[in-house]
C-alpha cells in the first residue's frame, strides 16, 4: 500500500494557520494528506478583541479553543502545543527548541515540513525564532548523532523531503496598502491556487473571535475581493533532497510521486 503523505506545519501562535496558508491545508487535506499543526505558544500576549470573549489571565486558553476551533475547519488532524510563552520565544534556548521540533519530526515523519522564513512574514520575533528552529530541525532529525536521546527512546532519524517558508509577495502587500515587508516576488518559488477553499479560510479565521476586532479584512472582503487578493498562496522552497522545479511549482508535494 501506498504511504499516505503528511505535512507537518510548525508556526508560533494560535491563528498564524488561518491567516496564513489555512486554504493550502485545507486543499491538502481533501486531498487526502495528513496534517500535523505545532504551536509554539498559546497566544498569551495577543490582543482581545472583546472583553467579553476573554481576560488577559484567560487568553492562553481561550485561543487554545480558537485554534482547536480551527483546525476542526481546516480539517487538521493533529495539533500539538510546545508550551512557550507568546512574545518570548526568541529567549528560549534555541536547541530545546530546534530539539522539540526534531522530536516531532521524527514522530510525524512527514515528507513536507511548513514554516516561517527568516522575516517572519510580519518580523515577528516569535516567528522568525519558530521558523529557525524548524528550519534547523529540518537538516537535524534526519542525522542521529543529533538529539541521541529519541533514539534511546524507540525513535528513528527522518529526512523530510521539502522544508517551504510561508510568504505574502511584497507586491500584494503594497497593492494593498498594508505596511508590512513581505517577501521579493522574484523569490516565490511555489503558488497555490486556493479559490475552491477561501470559504474554509474564512471560516478558520472566524475561529479566532479574540483576534478579530470589527472590521477585520477578511470579513469586509467581499468574494470578488477574496479570490483577488487571497485565491493564491504563496511558498518559498528553502530545501530539497528531491531537486527544484524549473519553474514555479503548483504543487507543496511535486516530486514526491502524489
Amino acid at each position: 500500500m501506498k504511504e499516505a503523505l503528511t505535512l507537518l506545519a510548525v508556526f508560533a501562535h494560535p491563528d498564524d494557520e488561518s491567516f496564513g496558508p489555512a486554504a493550502t491545508l485545507a486543499k491538502y487535506v481533501a486531498q487526502g494528506v495528513r496534517i500535523t499543526l505545532i504551536c509554539a505558544t498559546r497566544g498569551e500576549a495577543g490582543e482581545i478583541s472583546d472583553p467579553s470573549l476573554t481576560t488577559p489571565e484567560t487568553l492562553g486558553r481561550v485561543r487554545e479553543e480558537e485554534l482547536r476551533c480551527a483546525c476542526r475547519v481546516i480539517g487538521i488532524q493533529g495539533l500539538r502545543f510546545l508550551g512557550y510563552r507568546d512574545g518570548q520565544l526568541s529567549g528560549y534556548d534555541p536547541q530545546e527548541v530546534e530539539g522539540k521540533v526534531v522530536r516531532a519530526i521524527r514522530e510525524v515523519k512527514p515528507q513536507v515540513v511548513l514554516t516561517f522564513g527568516p522575516d517572519g512574514i510580519s518580523g515577528h520575533l516569535d516567528h522568525i525564532a519558530t521558523g529557525k528552529a524548524t528550519t534547523d530541525a529540518f537538516f537535524s532529525a534526519g542525522d542521529e548523532e543529533r538529539f541521541s536521546e529519541h533514539m534511546a527512546e524507540g525513535l528513528s532519524p527522518h529526512e523530510a523531503e521539502k522544508l517551504y517558508y510561508v510568504a505574502v509577495p511584497r507586491s500584494r502587500f503594497r497593492a494593498m496598502s498594508l505596511d508590512l515587508p513581505g517577501t521579493c516576488d522574484d523569490r516565490i518559488t511555489t503558488v497555490i491556487d486556493v479559490v475552491p477553499f477561501l470559504e474554509v479560510k474564512k471560516r478558520a479565521v472566524a475561529c479566532h473571535k479574540t483576534q478579530l476586532p470589527p472590521g477585520n479584512i477578511f470579513a469586509q472582503m467581499s468574494d470578488e475581493e477574496m479570490r483577488r487578493w487571497w485565491g493564491k498562496e504563496h511558498f518559498v522552497l528553502a530545501a530539497s533532497r528531491t531537486g527544484f522545479p524549473s519553474e514555479v511549482e503548483t504543487d507543496l508535494f511535486w516530486g514526491l510521486g502524489k
